[in-house]
């Protein structure tokens, strides 16, 4: 029996891809799996920080999973970050 980390593997060679590719098709994949019903329930006006909980929460998940490189999850943090920062000094300067 297979184990879920090696489903990266099984899909690269169905579909003819290499093993990278295929880690990070799955693993958005993932993502939207856990985004998406969110997003449909607030009918399409979902909050900021929720969304990002839960983007971080899909990136973790496949992180343990082995199938998300870890610079993918510091790469989302890291655009979080500038996003809070532009946003934050926004609201602390008033432009």
């Amino acid at each position: 029996m297979p184990s879920i980390t090696e489903v990266p593997s099984y899909f690269a060679t169905a579909t003819g891809i290499n093993e990278t590719t295929a880690q990070l098709i799955l693993s958005v994949f993932v993502i939207f799996m856990i985004l998406l019903p969110y997003v449909i329930l607030t009918k399409g006006r979902p909050q900021p920080m929720i969304s990002l909980l839960l983007l971080f929460l899909g990136e973790a998940i496949t992180l343990g999973l082995g199938w998300s490189p870890f610079w993918i999850m510091l790469m989302f943090l890291a655009l979080t970050a500038a996003g809070v920062a532009i946003v934050g000094a926004k609201g602390v300067t008033g432009g």
